[in-house]
């Protein structure tokens, strides 16, 4: 038996509920995984709410790690008791549970099950976004929009360590955990937040990466060069409006990118070492974790949607 967060509806936290259910042996090309520690992410509540059309009725979460307890027919990649973790495989908030073998990432000993479970999603966006979606180099400015945040800080201080100007935003109360991390902090509530970006950086952002959506995407376009990037990842205050006119005539490039369509396979693997290189040297500065038990997955919604704690949410089943 194993205990899951299930939501029959979707809605607001009080949806998920916990059950338990019968896990049985893992199909072909999965393996069977004693978890041992649950990330949880901002998309988890999107899927809770409806914002995605998820399928009925779903177990919460996508992330975790844990230890292989079990394999299915066709898998040679892993053996029993392999330390493993995964950042995108739909159902996470579970004891024990089944997944694909090819979402799986090998766990490095030096990097604990509460660690993964916390930085592999966030860090792989934040990878994404620095080395793929825009190659941050050294002596370029960059703004990150939200950088109090769990990707946001990723991205922010990832860019920092490879040489860049970063300036990032985010609330007045929070600003504080930019500290030491070599990121100009900037009141996301500024009344003008655009003008006060252009003068810390007159001549305009290289690239803005965009973690809040519509309450700063104006000041994204006021702040970025002409010529520029606006890297668009995660819209926390809702999509934003987009003008394409005025995009184009300043030749701003407007990209997007999903973690879970552009980290895959191959690239998986590599850019997961890429993740555990920059944690160990310090380019993710030292991740601050606040724990829940697996049964409180609703206060960790709550609280996710309320801002109410700092550091980055796990589960403990």
């Amino acid at each position: 038996m194993s205990k899951v967060v299930r939501f029959r509806q979707t809605g607001a936290p009080a949806v998920m509920v916990v059950e338990e259910d019968v896990v049985g042996p893992p199909g072909r090309g999965e393996v069977q995984l004693r978890q041992h520690a649950i990330g949880v992410n901002f998309v988890d509540t999107a899927f809770r709410d409806g914002s995605f059309g998820t399928p009925l009725p779903a177990v919460a979460g996508i992330e975790a790690a844990g230890v292989v307890t079990a394999l299915g027919e066709g898998v040679t990649s892993f053996t029993p008791g392999d330390r493993v973790s995964y950042f995108f495989a739909p159902g996470s908030y579970a004891e024990v549970r089944n997944v694909s073998a090819e979402a799986l990432i090998p766990l490095p000993e030096d990097i604990s099950f509460e660690t993964a479970a916390a930085i592999m999603a966030k860090g792989l966006t934040a990878r994404m976004g620095v080395r793929r979606l825009h190659a941050v180099q050294p002596g370029q400015t960059v703004i990150v929009q939200g950088a109090t945040g769990g990707v946001g800080s990723f991205t922010a201080r990832w860019s920092a360590a490879l040489g860049a100007k970063v300036i990032g935003t985010g609330s007045r109360q929070k600003l504080d955990l930019l500290e030491g991390s070599g990121v100009i902090a900037v009141d996301s509530h500024d009344h003008d937040l655009g003008a006060a970006l252009r003068r810390i950086a007159p001549d305009g952002a290289d690239v803005v990466y965009e973690f809040v959506g519509k309450a700063t995407f104006p000041a994204s376009i006021t702040a970025v060069r002409d010529g520029g990037t606006i890297v668009a990842i995660g819209a926390a205050s809702g999509a934003p409006d987009a003008d394409a006119d005025l995009l184009a005539s300043r030749a701003i490039n407007l990209t997007r990118g999903s973690t879970a369509q552009l980290v895959r396979g191959p690239l998986l693997q590599s850019a997961s070492l890429e993740v555990f290189d920059a944690l160990r040297r310090g380019y993710l500065g030292t991740p601050k974790l606040h724990r829940y038990r697996l049964e409180d997955a609703v206060q960790a919604h709550i609280d996710i949607a309320t801002r109410a704690r700092d550091g980055l949410p796990i589960l403990l089943p």
